[in-house]
């Protein structure tokens, strides 16, 4: 039996069709300016505290007409005008860090640029883990561009999602996410399961731990060498 399709829901879908045939090209342009500022924050980390590049890695996304519609559809089809209006992570970025201090400190450094705006509190989950064990620092941030209205430019804001996490963190993540995260979407959850995933997360969490203490040593032995 074919499924049935209500009103307000085709018009939500036919709304976001719209808007991804006519923004897309935009859409991709201010994730390339959000990967932009947020490399420069993280080069400029980097150097402060004397790490390579490669120990703060970015990467950012526009999530797919797809996820969008997926998403919408599991929360009931709300109504709105434009799709930020209830997708916050249309655009989203990860940052990645070797060490989970580096984390609270790419942080800091994120708030104090001037081409972001949070829009509301940092959810800290990294002080305060989820229940089954995820960790990661969740913010939202306003990003200025220069919009194209017509033969016009014109500034503009588009909010994002920002993750950062630790490299450990980081592999947790991605190796749950599939058969987790997607299996919590279909409604299905086994506290046992959970449970386990918590517990693996709590090895991980001494693990980051003890490599910022070996960390710390070597760059103590590094310090004692040169000054001699």
């Amino acid at each position: 039996m074919a499924t049935q399709t209500s009103p307000s829901s085709e018009a939500a879908r036919n709304r976001l069709v719209r808007f991804f045939g006519r923004y897309s090209d935009e859409l991709e342009q201010i994730r390339a300016l959000l990967q932009i500022r947020l490399e420069q924050l993280a080069l400029a980390y980097c150097r402060r505290h004397k790490l390579p590049k490669e120990a703060v890695l970015v990467c950012t996304r526009v999530k797919s007409l797809n996820s969008v519609l997926n998403k919408l559809e599991r929360r009931g089809w709300p109504d709105f005008e434009r799709p930020a209006e209830v997708i916050t992570d249309l655009i989203g970025a990860r940052v990645v860090c070797w060490f989970v201090d580096d984390c609270l400190g790419m942080l800091r450094y994120i708030s104090s640029s001037k081409h972001l705006t949070f829009e509301s509190d940092v959810e800290d989950y990294i002080t305060e883990p989820k229940p089954t064990g995820y960790r990661a620092i969740h913010l939202l941030a306003w990003i200025s561009y220069d919009a194209v209205q017509g033969a016009q430019i014109e500034s503009d804001q588009m909010l994002c999602e920002i993750q950062v996490r630790s490299k450990l963190q980081d592999a947790w993540g991605d190796l749950t996410h599939e058969f987790h995260y997607k299996a919590k979407a279909l409604g299905l959850k086994d506290w046992s399961y959970e449970q386990r995933l918590s517990e693996i997360a709590e090895r991980l969490a001494e693990e980051d731990l003890a490599l910022m203490a070996i960390r710390d040593a070597y760059q103590a032995l590094a310090s004692r060498t040169r000054s001699r």
